[in-house]
């Protein structure tokens, strides 16, 4: 199963697979998002869900 994931400021949408995390979609589909290590131990990607 997929959901659909928009981008709040940029309105730019994606589809993330349930085994898959928030970022490795977004990298596996060209979608920007600040990172910095990949595996949630520094914060940077963290996002909101509204």
């Amino acid at each position: 199963m997929a959901f659909n994931v928009t981008l709040k400021q940029s309105g730019r949408q994606f589809q993330v697979e349930s085994d898959e995390t928030v970022l490795a979609a977004a990298l596996r589909q060209n979608v920007h998002l600040p990172y910095g290590c990949k595996n949630g131990a520094c914060g940077s990607c963290k996002g909101q869900i509204v």
